[in-house]
């Protein structure tokens, strides 16, 4: 690699909670990988275990917590020109 070459890494955000038991662990990963974007670094954003729910119906939390989830999973999506999740 030259001097002027940068090498490029993209920054995974990994979850495995249950959104409906604790929120805030996706509610963070979507959260700074939104940062990163901004920021004009590759960002993804991974789901295991529980935390698939999220992508089920009814899979989010009711109430606040959900409704911020539910946005920033459609900022993500519209910044990385997702249709889905």
């Amino acid at each position: 690699m030259s001097d002027t070459q940068v090498r490029r890494k993209k920054l995974i955000f990994f979850t495995s909670t249950d959104p409906n038991t604790y929120p805030r662990a996706l509610r963070n990963a979507l959260h700074f990988a939104l940062v990163g974007n901004k920021a004009g670094l590759a960002t993804e954003v991974r789901l295991a275990g529980d935390a698939v729910k999220a992508a089920l119906p009814g899979g989010l939390p009711e109430g606040a917590a959900g409704d911020e989830i539910r946005d920033k999973m459609a900022e993500y999506q519209a910044i990385k020109g997702y249709t889905t999740l």
